[in-house]
């Protein structure tokens, strides 16, 4: 009897040894303050972990500032679009024509365009397939009028529902409403 009940009092002295190891500083695992260095600095792995976010703040700053300086130069230069478009008013529809002093619809977007470096095709339909497509349209965007299965007339978009564009034999280079919905909206800016 004698065996067992010191095998038994071993067990209990075993487990209770690894009870109160488990809970000890030693087992645990390593905290900031158990891996910091015992002059007061600060452990490189904290280190190195601020270091990155910081590195991904600031890398996110400037993606923001990238797309604030992107969005400031768009407007800038459909400012411009509209300003040289406006300086168009009044010269003839003449079909063909691509400026400087009569113009159909495409080739007077071609002409306004052309003088910020932006080539575009003669034809208001090609101009559509070069156009990135956009549901927000901004002022210098070019609108495109669809019907009968195609794009049949192009114009520069102006802000509030307005347009310049060379509209049609008799007609002048002029700023009107747009008034049909059958149209969409690209940019080449």
């Amino acid at each position: 009897m004698h065996t067992v009940a010191v095998r038994a009092a071993a067990r209990l002295s075993v487990a209770s040894t690894i009870a109160a190891l488990a809970t000890s500083a030693v087992f645990l695992a390593p905290t900031a303050e158990a891996t910091a260095p015992q002059d007061g600095s600060v452990a490189p792995a904290v280190v190195r972990a601020q270091h990155q976010a910081e590195v991904r703040a600031h890398r996110a700053a400037v993606r923001r500032h990238k797309a604030h300086r992107a969005a400031v130069a768009a407007a800038h230069r459909g400012e411009q679009v509209l300003e040289l478009a406006s300086r168009e008013a009044g010269d003839p529809y003449v079909y063909g024509a691509a400026g400087p002093n009569a113009f159909d619809c495409s080739g007077f977007t071609m002409f306004v365009f052309a003088q910020l470096g932006i080539s575009l095709p003669h034809s208001s339909s090609a101009q559509a397939a070069m156009a990135q497509p956009v549901s927000d349209p901004q002022p210098g965007d070019l609108v495109f009028f669809t019907g009968g299965g195609g794009v049949y007339h192009v114009a520069i978009y102006a802000g509030d529902g307005m347009i310049w564009h060379a509209p049609h034999t008799g007609a002048v280079v002029s700023l009107e409403p747009i008034w049909t919905s059958s149209v969409f909206y690209g940019r080449v800016l």
